[in-house]
Formats: structure tokens, sequence, C-alpha cells
């Protein structure tokens, strides 16, 4: 029973609202006006839609990255960490193109979470990831910090008209972060 109650600690969520700031957004992969950011209304993960992250390869290696740092505003108390991200996209894949999906995750002064995945040609299809970090880094109790997300999309290989985004077919597609939470020690 002690187990189960200590184990709740780290996956209810807050008491009261918890509202998400976006202190910044920046890179060749979201242009401003391009990217939108929403909490769950569970208050469990928040969202991030993208509307114009592309990149294409016409033959060369390319990368296009957004950076998008965020404030969580929660009730004192507590921390989160990111759980498990799921995003996706669509890639067209040519010849000997690899695409590489790249998101990286901190608060300023903790270690760095990443994860990536690799597509290999020939590929004309939607992709989806669910990538869980092998251990959650919960952000600082007292001295709150933003969250910093860093997504990107790299293609390597020479094919002609390769292209990845984090759009597809059906426009509605968004990358959800998980979180964590957890009560603070008092």
């Amino acid at each position: 029973m002690l187990v189960v109650v200590a184990l709740l600690a780290f996956l209810v969520p807050p008491p009261g609202p918890v509202t998400i700031d976006v202190v910044s957004v920046g890179g060749s992969g979201c242009p401003a006006g391009t990217t939108n950011v929403a909490m769950s209304l569970d208050n469990e993960a928040f969202t991030v839609t993208y509307s114009d992250f592309l990149v294409q390869g016409n033959g060369n290696e390319a990368k296009r990255s957004c950076t998008i740092a965020l404030r969580i505003n929660h009730a004192a108390g507590y921390t989160f960490g990111i759980a498990a991200t799921d995003y996706r996209g669509f890639a067209h894949l040519t010849d000997k193109v690899r695409g590489v999906v790249r998101n990286d995750y901190w608060f300023p002064g903790f270690p760095t979470r990443h994860s990536s995945r690799t597509y290999q040609a020939p590929m004309s299809d939607n992709w989806q990831v669910t990538d869980t970090p092998s251990g959650v880094a919960h952000g600082p109790c007292k001295d709150r910090k933003p969250l910093t997300v860093e997504t990107e999309l790299k293609l390597t290989g020479k094919g002609a008209g390769s292209f990845m985004t984090m759009d597809s077919t059906d426009s509605s597609v968004s990358t959800t972060f998980r979180l964590s939470w957890k009560k603070c020690a008092e």
C-alpha cells in the first residue's frame, strides 16, 4: 500500500490550474507564427503543433530545427519532467538518404535528455515515434526555470527530391510531451 501511495505522488498533477507560457520560439523549422503550444485539459501533457516544419534535401544534406522555451505555471510544492514524447510526421526518402528526428529537452543547469530516430530510404510514408527516456529529469522545486525543447529534422545523403516534415497529410499533427509530476520534499 505504501508503494502505491509513493507511486501516485509521481503520477498526480498538482491541484488547481496548470498553464503554459511560451518564453521564446526560434529556429529554421518554426518561422514566426507557425508554432502553437497548449496544455492538455488533464494537466498531464502539453502539445506543440508545427505548421511549417519541413526539411528538403535537394541532393544535399540539410537540417531544420526549432527551439522553444516554456514556463509551466502550477501550484507550489510540485515539479515536473518529461516522461515520454510522442511525435510524428511524413518522410519521402529516395536513394540512400537517411532522415533523422532528434529531440532534446532541458532545464537550465540540469542534464539534457536526448532522443532520436533514424529512417532509411526508400520511404514515402507517415512516421510516428514514442520516446521514453531512461530516467525522468525533474526540474528544480524552488527556483522554477523554463523548460527548453529543441527538435531537429535532418537529411543525410544525396537523394534528390527527399524531404521530411513534422506535419502529415491530415494536417492535425502535434508533438505531445507527457509530464511526470513530482511532489517536492518540504
